[in-house]
């Protein structure tokens, strides 16, 4: 069977009992903390322009929009949901940025078809599943589409949109294919929008597009069945005959959950994971010996040049930037021991002490490391102090990832930090325990409504 069908078929069959225990706790902690960063960006300037636009598209009622007060149409709220879970980069990472595509999409459509809380995480770790399965099938020409431009989240969110969307309205097997194909079709996302606002829609797209493909699919829209891995499908237009390996897509699909290994990681800071590594290794020299900013003589770190593709920003001077400048999350780190929301305004960027800060670190880029993942992502953080100590830390396994997750009073914290922006008081708590028992809910529509302030 062709990549397409084996997918399809896959994401047509699965439900709730058919997912290992450990891949439906992960995928719940996951919803859970995609619905709080999405939260926290609708206070955001960007995420007021986000809810306005989908405030004047109008549309038939028939879903919710992260803390909006009203219904819109299913394929507005799953622009709208994705742009946000995405807009402030808070969102998971690992094979690139899966679940801001994914919940977004089955929770469009979730509301009218009466789907269960257990439907929603089922349909989340399906979708979870196909994203990474696509992405396994083409990484190793990963790192040259990325330096061509291309965003993997919306290369691979897409067709793992549709691939959740498609199991909340149980289409077949058929419709699956034809769903996964056509929203194969709208694949894009330029890493030329990375620091701006621009990068979060790329989400938000392929929530939009998942969701458009299964509704035409679901009225036996006429399309090939074939779009991933036909002759002129997504694999031949993007990676090119060579770079990719199909084989990937089907081996011990429904018995390995990706979710679980090699799983995501719950980001610590709300900026680009190429920063994470760094920030964690400067953060623990900080708090290992008790280092203040005037202590500090110079911050250095070494990394490969690829990884400067990404977080690319030098001494930016807008505070969204920030997001993507190694420089500067780890200035703001030495200035405050710690990086969050309030950590990328303009104001904060311009302050005479951040300027102070950015003049303190170095980057040394290293072209002579290996070109393997490992050696493209490690970043060893060294800090010189005034009375000539140098202490340098290595981090591997970044608080969050699946080698060092967080506690659920991490996670938890994490998302009251999110959600308070929008819910207060009681109606947060009641919506962080229908997060937490999603599986026990009659509806999804039972979470929705503690998602509206």
């Amino acid at each position: 069977m062709g990549a397409t069908t084996v997918l399809s078929e896959f994401a047509s069959r699965t439900r709730f009992s058919d997912i290992s225990a450990e891949a439906i706790a992960a995928t719940k902690r996951h919803i859970l903390d995609c619905t709080g960063v999405g939260l926290a960006a609708t206070v955001e300037p960007a995420g007021r322009i986000i809810l306005d636009m989908t405030r004047d598209q109008g549309g038939t009622p028939q879903a919710r929009v992260f803390g909006f007060d009203r219904r819109t149409s299913a394929v507005s709220a799953a622009w709208a949901n994705g742009s946000l879970a995405h807009l402030l980069d808070f969102d998971d990472t690992g094979f690139s940025h899966p679940t801001a595509c994914i919940l977004p999409a089955a929770l469009a459509l979730a509301e009218e078809a009466g789907a269960s809380g257990a439907d929603l995480v089922a349909a989340v770790c399906v979708g979870l599943e196909v994203f990474e399965r696509m992405s396994a099938a083409g990484r190793s020409h990963e790192p040259e589409l990325r330096r061509r431009g291309f965003h993997p989240t919306s290369l691979y969110g897409c067709s793992a949109a549709a691939a959740a969307a498609g199991s909340i309205v149980k289409l077949a097997p058929g419709q699956m294919a034809v769903a996964i194909g056509l929203a194969a079709a709208n694949a894009g996302g330029l890493t030329q929008h990375f620091g701006t606002w621009g990068k979060g829609i790329h989400a938000g797209n392929s929530a939009r597009a998942g969701v458009t493909a299964v509704l035409l699919a679901a009225r036996d829209f006429f399309a090939d069945p074939h779009g991933l891995d036909g002759d002129y499908g997504f694999y031949s237009a993007f990676h090119g005959e060579g770079h990719f390996d199909l084989r990937q897509v089907g081996e011990k699909l429904g018995t390995h959950w990706s979710i679980v290994d090699p799983g995501l990681t719950v980001k610590r800071y709300p900026c680009c994971g190429g920063n994470l590594r760094a920030l964690d290794a400067a953060l623990g020299l900080i708090e290992e010996n008790g280092i203040q900013f005037d202590d500090v003589a110079k911050l250095e770190v070494d990394v490969h040049p690829d990884l400067l593709n990404t977080v690319r920003f030098h001494k930016p001077t807008q505070g969204f930037r920030g997001k993507f400048s190694l420089d500067y999350v780890l200035a703001a780190m030495l200035l405050d021991a710690r990086v969050d929301l309030d950590s990328f305004s303009d104001a904060y960027c311009n302050a005479p002490r951040m300027r102070a800060s950015l003049d303190k670190v170095q980057i040394n880029t290293h072209p002579e490391w290996g070109d393997d993942h490992a050696s493209r992502r490690k970043s060893p953080v060294t800090i010189t102090l005034k009375d000539g100590r140098k202490l340098t830390k290595l981090v591997d396994k970044v608080r969050g990832s699946p080698g060092n997750p967080m506690t659920r009073d991490e996670l938890v914290a994490k998302y009251h930090g999110c959600a308070s922006r929008v819910l207060k008081g009681e109606r947060l708590e009641r919506s962080l325990s229908a997060l937490e028992n999603l599986e026990k809910l009659g509806t999804v529509g039972e979470l929705m409504d503690t998602l509206t302030a």
